[in-house]
Order: structure tokens, then C-alpha cells, then sequence
């Protein structure tokens, strides 16, 4: 059978590189407790340690306090799967070409899929920029505000970043503002990475979210890799013949889940749709 010689290695790797490669989101989150998944249902322990307090120094006894930590739960709740018939399997990895197209396919669908569930965790946002547009006029001024509330949160300087659409961008790179701040040194490429402005590391993307209303209202997203936690893996990627016909299949499964553990370091600024 033509499914014995499938490499499954070797596809659920190129699978994860083509997928690391295409997602936009995941530039935007941490991986700190990645963790060990097997399963849709399984459970990510985080632990939050509590602030640690400083008292003045008198030369007296030493108060120690005991050290707590808070524990959240990261959820792997998303089971997403591709699944496509292939004619022989054996013929389609000798045309490797062929097959990584296959995969780069998978990859990109899988892809959007996570990038807008990731998305969906800026409804927890805790900054909310309420202007209703994104113009040349004042993109650069947006994001000098965005900057401004994280800083007021205490989210670190470093690692910030905005998305945008294709719209956005335009608006931001015809602002004046913007221009001078390049020309002085801002950055102007990691997928849907556009460049700096304002401190923040501008990324584009297709998947913004869309809150339905009179008007629907795009919200383009800011905030710090601190915010978000992930945990994700290709869980399996198998050929097996198909019961009909002549031919093979081939699957693969994703598994992620998410965690908003830092919402004052996620906002979102709101733009108007025609």
C-alpha cells in the first residue's frame, strides 16, 4: 500500500513550519507554558505569582512575607482538522513540490482558523481608543495614544505591537507624522510585519475582528506579547486509503487553546466601515 511509505515526520514538520510562517497572531502572544498537549480537553496550569511588597529598612527585625501565586487555566479547546484525497500518495511525495504545495495549503487554512480565535481575545481588552477612523491625519497620533495607556498600565516598552489592515497601513504611511518619525530612524520583514511606529512593531493582517453594528466597526489591535498565552501543536498529520475508489487520503489535526492573562496590556482602536 502506497500510505506504508507516507512520512508522517516529515509532513507534520513541514505542516508546523508553513503554519508558524503564515500566522500572524502568533507573533503577537507567549508560549511560556507550552506545556505537554496529547488531546483536545487537556489543561494548562499557569501560575501568577503575587506582587512582592518593600518596606524601609530600620535596622529591626525583618518581616518575611509568604509568597503566594494565583492559578489560571489555559483551556486546549480547538481542535481543528484538514483532510484531502490524493490519487497516490507515493506519486505525491515524489513530486515533493507537489506535496509541500499540498501542505502549504493545510497550513494557510489552519492558519487563518487560529489567527482570528487569537484575535477574538481582545473582546477581554482593557484600552479602547474610540475615535471611529484611521486617517493620514491621525493614524501616527493613534498609536502615540495607544502607546501612552500601555505606559500607564506598566506594560514594558519593548515588544509592543499594533495590527492593522491593508487600509490602515496605507493611512499610517501617508501620515506626515509617520514619515518624519522613518526618516529618523523607525524600522521599514517576519510575516505581516510592516515596520515600526510609535514604539510599536506594525503588523498587517486580513482577520481583524468585526463588531456588527450601524456602522460595523473594524478594530485594529494593540497591545504586548505578555498579554496572551498559547499552547498548540499538530497533534497528527496521516494517510490512509480511501474505502472507495482508488486513492489515498491524508488529515492532519491542530490543537490550541489561549489565555488572556494580562488584559491591561491588550487594546484595541475602533474604525468605522463604509
Amino acid at each position: 500500500m502506497s500510505v506504508d511509505n507516507f512520512k508522517p515526520t516529515i509532513w507534520t514538520r513541514e505542516v508546523l513550519f508553513s503554519l508558524k510562517n503564515q500566522l500572524v497572531a502568533t507573533n503577537l502572544v507567549n508560549f511560556d507554558y507550552q506545556g505537554d498537549i496529547t488531546n483536545a480537553g487537556d489543561t494548562v496550569r499557569i501560575n501568577t505569582p503575587n506582587a512582592i511588597s518593600v518596606d524601609d529598612y530600620t535596622g529591626a527585625d525583618i518581616d518575611f512575607e509568604t509568597i503566594a501565586s494565583a492559578t489560571q487555566s489555559l483551556e486546549i479547546d480547538q481542535a481543528k482538522y484538514f483532510a484531502f484525497n490524493v490519487d497516490d500518495v507515493d506519486q505525491a511525495q515524489a513530486n515533493i513540490n507537489l506535496m509541500q504545495t499540498y501542505m502549504v495549503e493545510a497550513a494557510h487554512a489552519l492558519a487563518k482558523t487560529a489567527d482570528t480565535f487569537l484575535f477574538s481575545s481582545f473582546a477581554e481588552a482593557t484600552h479602547d481608543i474610540d475615535t471611529g477612523n484611521f486617517t493620514s491625519s491621525n493614524a501616527y497620533e493613534q498609536l502615540t495614544e495607544a502607546g501612552k495607556l500601555l505606559s500607564e498600565s506598566d506594560v514594558p516598552e519593548q515588544g509592543r505591537w499594533v495590527v492593522i489592515d491593508p487600509a490602515g497601513y496605507k493611512a499610517l504611511s501617508n501620515d506626515t507624522a509617520f514619515q518624519r518619525a522613518s526618516a529618523l530612524g523607525d524600522d521599514t520583514s517576519r510575516l505581516g510585519f510592516m515596520g515600526m511606529a510609535a514604539g510599536f512593531n506594525v503588523f498587517m493582517s486580513n482577520n481583524l475582528p468585526i463588531v456588527s453594528g450601524s456602522p460595523d466597526r473594524k478594530q485594529y489591535l494593540f497591545g504586548h506579547r505578555i498579554a496572551i498565552t498559547m499552547a498548540e501543536q499538530i497533534n497528527k498529520v496521516e494517510a490512509t486509503r480511501r474505502e472507495a475508489g482508488f486513492g489515498d487520503r491524508v488529515k492532519g489535526l491542530h490543537l490550541y487553546g489561549k489565555k488572556t492573562v494580562r488584559p491591561n496590556a491588550l487594546g484595541v482602536i475602533q474604525v468605522d466601515q463604509a
